[in-house]
């Protein structure tokens, strides 16, 4: 990242973020002096755009309250993503632009409250995959050097060693995210849409005020993504991009930071929610891989989702050989700890030198 771009990072972010953060602990010199250039800009009149074309201006309804300068709708996204972008515009189009809600109308959106959990699949990627996980009977049509990485993972599990970034009391990510099975939320609102699961607190936010993908100067590999959307009716269309690599699930196949997603989620019933997604990934899928998952209301009594800490309860430590080992009451266990970078960490070795040319 340049200096010049830096400095309108910087400028549009005067917290910074975790990309930013990230970005400071990688590159201290240049922070200082992308203050400076801010400064200069800010002092000159100079406004901060969005990007380096076009903006959009996301204002809450309350009167004389400011509002923030977004991406435009128009913002282009990355080469990889361009075909699910296509996808996902021309239902846009096909939407007459999608329903447009304000506060005013919100007794008229759908109303998705209450807690749901994932109604069958276990921890299948796609709940139609035949067989157990350990047969590797994935439905994904993968790329070479994905099977080739699939097979090993199922390789090394059935020796018994196996990690999982949850046990770093990581988030899942986005795509996995639709497969844990814990509790979840759908909070929907006119300009953006939460979902939420128990797991970590981890949510998903879809932005549907009409602004665009994060530009690709500015844009990094977060764990849920970025995702954009629009009303369809009552069908909720998200396309989401910019994710982290990681696996689909455990004991299936992994996905590249080239992944992208369409979306297509509705109320099928009254207790029933239904996520219709197709995922490109031009790294690891030769072909779209199409899924539907569904989600359950929760009718327990008393059933609700609480903060929970991940670390209160980690008694795990991954060991030399990179397994997974459970410390019990009575143990101590020794834990060497040198530095981390912050993009690599959390894999496994195998994943490291499996895909090295994509996550350094």
């Amino acid at each position: 990242m340049s200096l010049n771009r830096l400095s309108r990072f910087v400028c549009r972010n005067t917290r910074p973020s975790g990309a930013a953060r990230t970005y400071l602990g990688q590159r201290p010199p240049l922070w200082p002096l992308a203050l400076a250039a801010c400064a200069l800009q800010m002092s000159a009149g100079a406004q901060p755009a969005a990007n380096d074309t076009d903006s959009f201006k996301s204002c809450p309804s309350v009167q004389g309250a400011g509002c923030t300068q977004q991406p435009a709708a128009s913002t282009p996204v990355a080469a990889q993503y361009k075909e699910s972008y296509a996808a996902f515009v021309e239902m846009k189009n096909k939407a007459h632009g999608g329903t447009v809600y304000t506060r005013a109308d919100y007794a008229k959106m759908p109303d998705w409250s209450g807690t749901w959990t994932r109604a069958g699949g276990g921890l299948k990627f796609d709940p139609a995959q035949p067989g157990n996980l350990s047969e590797g009977k994935t439905t994904a049509v993968l790329t070479p050097k994905y099977e080739a990485a699939y097979r090993e993972k199922l390789r090394q599990v059935a020796n018994q060693n196996e990690w999982d970034q949850l046990s770093d009391c990581l988030p899942a990510g986005y795509p996995r995210w639709l497969t844990e099975p814990f509790l979840r939320e759908f909070i929907v609102t006119p300009q953006e849409t939460w979902m939420i699961t128990e797991q970590q607190s981890e949510a998903r936010r879809v932005y549907t005020d009409g602004r665009g993908h994060v530009p690709e100067s500015d844009a990094k590999p977060l764990w849920t993504g970025d995702s954009i959307g629009f009303w369809d009716g009552d069908t909720l269309v998200v396309h989401t991009i910019s994710v982290q690599h990681g696996q689909y699930q455990r004991q299936n196949p992994d996905y590249s930071q080239a992944t992208s997603t369409l979306e297509r989620i509705r109320m099928t019933a009254p207790n029933m929610i239904e996520d219709d997604v197709t995922v490109w990934d031009p790294k690891g899928l030769k072909q779209p891989w199409h899924v539907v998952d569904r989600y359950a209301r929760v009718t327990t009594p008393g059933s609700r989702i609480d903060m929970w800490s991940c670390e209160s309860n980690n008694n795990v430590v991954r060991t030399a050989d990179g397994s997974t080992q459970f410390v019990l009451p009575g143990e101590t266990v020794e834990v060497k700890r040198s530095y981390r970078d912050p993009d690599t960490f959390f894999l496994t070795e195998a994943q490291k030198k499996l895909f090295e040319d994509e996550t350094n």
